[in-house]
């Protein structure tokens, strides 16, 4: 369950951050950086996968990936004209809360069902008690001497090579 909600941290990151660009700028950017910059992001939040991801962590670890998704997206740019920053701006921090609002539900309800399902199973199964010692069966085996006699030798070279 960690590496999902660590997928859906980086891809809705990405995803919203691509779109978030690409309607302030107009061209979408090359998919190979966005997914090279995607599982960069999932592999980041996959530090915290183990805590409870709280808004106030999705807004610096989203800030954080928006942040970077549109600084690698300028540099990769091969063109040279310039959107308004504001128009950027507006869109990115737009992106990041529109992520983060959604993530944090998301969040709050699949560790809510997680907490209910835990609570229903049961905690921990008990091993048996051994009340006599383990019995191992023994097979018996033939003696060496009749498996050697039995095999046929023929020692040397062969007849040809003497």
């Amino acid at each position: 369950m960690r590496r999902v909600r660590c997928g859906a941290v980086g891809t809705t990151t990405g995803a919203l951050a691509v779109l978030a660009h690409s309607g302030a700028d107009g061209h979408l950017p090359d998919a190979g950086l966005v997914f090279s910059l995607v599982a960069l992001l999932t592999w980041a939040v996959s530090g915290l996968a183990r805590h409870e991801l709280t808004p106030a962590r999705l807004l610096v670890l989203v800030g954080g990936g928006q942040l970077a998704m549109h600084s690698m997206l300028v540099l990769a740019s091969a063109r040279h004209d310039h959107v308004s920053v504001e128009r950027m701006t507006a869109a990115h921090v737009l992106a990041t809360a529109v992520v983060v609002g959604v993530l944090a539900v998301a969040e709050r309800s699949v560790l809510g069902l997680a907490r209910v399902l835990a609570s229903l199973l049961p905690r921990k199964l008990t091993p048996f008690v051994a009340t006599a010692p383990l019995t191992v069966p023994v097979y018996r085996h033939l003696p060496a001497a009749a498996v050697v006699l039995d095999v046929l030798s023929w020692r040397g070279p062969p007849a040809g090579q003497a």
